[in-house]
């Protein structure tokens, strides 16, 4: 949701708003670092309690090193400083902390339903809310987490597909992010479904 400070777009409609110039080349930065090893993450106990550090390795190329002195610039860190303590918070408290604010299961769900390509005809009943327009910094290329598409017709190649109110909504077979976060999103479903104890199943081997 938030890395210091610089946020994240949102896509509820109670609470949408684009990210911060900010948040798009910083997000390319850190790949960057993350793919050149230049950047990791450590715990480490003190006084009996675990605490998370991210890294910035010191001797990189040229070119990462100036995507580190970018990202410290960008989230307000000590230029100095290579190891920063990582908290659950808004707002870090001094230029040795990361503070960072992640989103809950159903507000990641809220945002992804924000990419829906909606038909018109639906905007026009008043039945949604239109698919919001991104506007990004130039040199950006903003990549949706997941696009769902919508037509009348049913579609041929579709990885997933729902019929609703007259229409197909479907993520296309060939968009292979898109049915990654999709699995990734039935996987998450998986691990935090609740239900009653049953009973383990039972297997017979027959030995005669």
């Amino acid at each position: 949701h938030s890395v210091n400070g610089v946020r994240n777009r949102f896509g509820g409609a109670a609470r949408a708003r684009p990210a911060d110039p900010e948040f798009h080349p910083l997000l390319e930065r850190l790949q960057r670092l993350q793919t050149s090893g230049a950047i990791g993450l450590r715990v480490q106990k003190t006084n009996e309690k675990e605490a998370t550090l991210m890294t910035l390795r010191g001797r990189v190329d040229e070119a990462i090193e100036k995507d580190s002195v970018d990202v410290r610039k960008m989230l307000g860190l000590d230029p100095s400083a290579q190891e920063f303590s990582v908290v659950y918070a808004s707002v870090a408290k001094n230029d040795r902390e990361l503070a960072i604010l992640s989103r809950s299961i159903l507000e990641i769900i809220i945002d992804l339903a924000s990419y829906i390509d909606v038909p018109d005809v639906h905007v026009q009943e008043k039945r949604v809310n239109p698919t919001p327009m991104e506007e990004v910094p130039p040199g950006v290329t903003l990549i949706p987490l997941m696009r769902i598409h919508s037509s009348r017709e049913k579609p041929v190649d579709a990885f997933v597909a729902v019929p609703y109110r007259t229409h197909w909504f479907w993520i296309d077979d060939r968009d292979l992010p898109s049915k990654r976060m999709f699995s990734f999103l039935m996987f998450i479903f998986t691990l935090v479904e609740t239900g009653g104890k049953e009973g383990a199943p039972i297997v017979t081997i027959p030995a005669g």
